[in-house]
């Protein structure tokens, strides 16, 4: 009895020790270097961009991956940052973040008729944004898509009704919207150059 208790002793202290040793190599491998975080946080542009990808080869994670991305975009890099957003909506394709600048990085690369298509996607999960509305008024004018540019001002007047981008635009070929636009914000540039000439 007793060599079968010192058996089991012995069994239930190895076993803590193994239980022990595996939590401790966890918990020193998910202690990661931030000494680059904390460079990085000093820097901007693609100086900052560099800390946060020294970071990222330690391991992945969704804020350092969205500073690379915002940094290299701030850093004037829209192809580097295109390809790690890129990355990023593989890995987190329900972050709106990574969508919204998916959209900023083809407007700044004048790539208008794909961010369009980005917009049209995220407007389906935020119908009430007005700033998303308003640059997608904008891109359906340059692009010569009249009409769903008045649907799309009509939506942002439902939501804001004194929109300037919306009776801006509808002030175009309409006396009423035009004379509501004078009465909210003055003449437009339009409006004044035809008056003068």
């Amino acid at each position: 009895i007793v060599t079968r208790s010192l058996k089991l002793k012995r069994q239930s202290l190895t076993r803590i020790l193994i239980l022990f040793s595996i939590l401790l190599l966890f918990s020193c491998q998910s202690q990661r270097d931030t000494s680059s975080l904390e460079v990085a946080e000093k820097l901007t542009g693609l100086e900052a961009a560099n800390a946060y990808q020294e970071f990222l080869s330690g391991g992945e994670d969704e804020n350092v991956r969205w500073n690379l991305v915002y940094s290299l975009f701030e850093g004037e890099d829209y192809d580097g940052a295109k390809k790690e957003n890129d990355i990023a909506l593989s890995l987190y394709p329900n972050n709106i973040r990574f969508r919204y600048m998916e959209a900023l990085i083809l407007e700044k690369k004048e790539l208008y008729r794909e961010e369009l298509y980005v917009l049209e996607a995220i407007r389906i999960d935020n119908p009430g944004n007005t700033d998303l509305r308003e640059r997608l008024l904008s891109l359906y004018s340059t692009l010569g898509e009249l009409e769903k540019a008045k649907e799309e001002a009509w939506k942002i007047l439902e939501q804001d009704p004194k929109n300037k981008a919306a009776l801006l635009f509808l002030s175009q070929d309409s006396p009423f919207f035009s004379a509501l636009y004078e009465e909210q914000y003055g003449k437009s540039e339009e409006a004044e150059e035809a008056s003068s000439t």
